[in-house]
């Protein structure tokens, strides 16, 4: 499996718009069938600050997600809203058994 860790710190003033692009990313995302989990966080002690986790099968699969119409769509809608986004791609080694 292969996750995908995003912090994003959102332009003052844009936190909403990034949020709407957030959540339109996510919904369609989440009907990929090769995605296993995505979902974004907002920092408890700065409303600006946020994180995307999303798992996949594969990095194939993560790659497939990339050369979406709906993730073309994300790049468009929240590069204005975005003053600093740090990724990672990373193998899961340590899945969780429960």
């Amino acid at each position: 499996m292969l996750a995908i860790v995003v912090t994003i710190e959102a332009v003052p003033g844009k936190a909403d718009d990034l949020i709407a692009a957030l959540n339109a990313n996510g919904s369609h995302s989440r009907e990929e069938p090769s995605c296993l989990k995505w979902e974004w966080s907002r920092h408890i002690d700065d409303p600006d600050k946020f994180a995307i986790y999303e798992l996949y099968t594969d990095r194939d699969a993560f790659l497939t997600h990339k050369a979406s119409d709906h993730f073309a769509a994300w790049v468009k809608a929240s590069t204005p809203c975005i003053a600093k986004k740090v990724a990672g791609q990373y193998l899961v080694e340590g899945p969780d058994i429960r």
